[in-house]
């Protein structure tokens, strides 16, 4: 095994875990708007017209209590993994929320609480609330038990309040703005991105860097004055200097909430024509209804919508699902389950997927941690980890204890490399008689004598929910 390994196994998997998105909240006056630029791997998505008045119960993931609940409000929702699992929308009331990728997510999935997972989160409140103070108060109410990411939420309302809420510790923590104060957030945590600001000082200048696009939206908030009117122009104008044209991680659809004329307007980057749905015009007391993001056939949206069914929410939800890495059969259940609405003792998930929790001793007041977790032979070879499995960061303090929390993962068998990067060459490296001259760890019990030894079965073994925590032991 090369050092070419380990030096495209870093540049690869940190392109893999830049998981950017930007948005904002734009405030003047009475004029309130939320824009957001939703950058993935993935382009098809439909909207979804959710009604008022519809019985709903949490997909089961693990033995506790499903969240049960009755739609109060109709919304508006953008969705790529089915009806209840939608990135953002907005409900009759004005209540918007969206939401981005935050690596440094923590759950606290062993919580005693009735539970949803990180996007039924989403349509929870959308169904349930009409203002951001209603969905601070009720935070405490459930937890969040994940399929797959680790996200963040911005949620503004009609009254032009606006909050950003991670779970950064296991709790949820509300990042509050007043009205006429604009919020941007992209996919570092608040109090990491606020530094950044007003200048840009050790931030690589561009787009794909979430540091910069913070900036950049912040910049663009401080031309707001009282004389400038807000509209969906400004606003496609403001995402398109956070757009992200190529790449793996590309900006697929740009969206404008207006949340006082309840509009919502959008393109994607392969149908380029704004079109735009009033959510006044819409009929949330039946007609379960859908329509394909990727089309310039209509530009108002309100009068053509189709009739959702199971089959064509599994259509949708199958080939994005099976993007993240799930089986075609969990995806069925998944799919099913959001229009069956059934209470249950198991699911696919909760017996074939797990989260990992790694536990990793830092030893010295400052040292660099190179980890990646990967899932085949072939990915090993790809140089390709899980999705949030890579760590290539610089911990200060002695005595701590770095915790990676990986969700989602199917049960089988993962392989892991983990060194103290201590010269910060991104490699392990061996000394000529074949001696690592740095701290590793992998899944195995295996200690090298030289790199061709690093390969998927030497530093692998099999995981399930029974023994997905793990503390790291060093060898050297």
């Amino acid at each position: 095994m090369t050092k070419l390994f380990f030096t495209l196994l870093t540049i690869l998997a940190t392109i893999n875990v830049a998981y950017p998105c930007s948005a904002v909240v734009l405030k003047n006056g009475d004029q309130i708007l939320l824009a957001k630029n939703f950058d993935w791997t993935y382009r098809d998505g439909i909207i979804v017209k959710n009604l008022r008045g519809t019985n709903k119960i949490a997909y089961f993931t693990h033995k506790g209590e499903q969240a049960q609940w009755t739609s109060k409000y109709g919304s508006v929702t953008f969705n790529q993994n089915g009806k209840e699992m939608p990135y953002g929308g907005m409900n009759e009331k004005g209540l918007v929320v969206e939401m981005l990728w935050l690596e440094l997510t923590k759950y606290n999935i062993s919580e005693e609480k009735l539970y949803v997972n990180e996007l039924e989160w989403i349509q929870y409140q959308l169904d349930n609330f009409e203002n951001v103070q209603q969905v601070i108060s009720h935070l405490d109410n459930l937890k969040i038990y994940p399929i797959k990411g680790k996200i963040h939420y911005i949620i503004t309302d009609s009254t032009g309040e606006s909050v950003i809420i991670e779970y950064l510790n296991g709790k949820a923590t509300a990042y509050e703005k007043e009205a006429n104060t604009c919020q941007a957030i992209t996919n570092n945590a608040v109090l990491s991105s606020e530094p950044y600001k007003n200048q840009i000082k050790g931030i690589r200048k561009n787009n794909t860097a979430p540091t910069y696009r913070y900036y950049q939206l912040e910049q663009e908030v401080l031309t707001i004055n009282s004389q400038r009117k807000l509209n969906e122009a400004y606003a496609f104008d403001m995402l398109k200097k956070v757009t992200i044209y190529k790449g793996s991680f590309k900006t697929m659809w740009s969206i404008v909430y207006n949340i006082n004329q309840k509009s919502i307007s959008f393109f994607t980057d392969t149908h380029k024509e704004i079109k735009t749905i009033n959510i006044l015009d819409l009929d949330f007391s039946n007609g379960l209804n859908y329509f394909p993001l990727n089309q310039n056939e209509t530009k108002n949206l309100g009068d053509v919508l189709i009739s959702l069914t199971e089959p064509i929410n599994f259509s949708y939800v199958s080939p994005s699902l099976m993007h993240l890495g799930f089986d075609e059969s969990v995806i069925k259940d998944i799919s099913q389950h959001q229009f069956l609405q059934s209470q249950n003792s198991t699911s696919l998930f909760s017996d074939n997927y797990f989260h990992f929790e790694i536990s990793v001793p830092i030893e010295d007041d400052r040292q660099t941690v190179f980890l990646a977790v990967m899932d085949s032979e072939q990915n090993f070879n790809k140089r390709q980890a899980v999705t949030g499995g890579y760590l290539n960061n610089t911990i200060i303090g002695k005595g701590r204890t770095l915790v990676v929390h990986i969700y989602g993962l199917k049960n089988g068998k993962y392989a892991m490399l983990t060194f103290m990067d201590s010269n910060k060459n991104k490699q392990l490296d061996f000394d000529k008689k074949g001696k690592a001259l740095e701290k590793y760890a992998t899944f195995s019990d295996n200690v090298f004598t030289k790199r061709d030894e690093i390969n998927f079965i030497n530093t692998s073994a099999d995981f399930n929910k029974a023994n997905a925590n793990v503390t790291i032991s060093w060898k050297q």
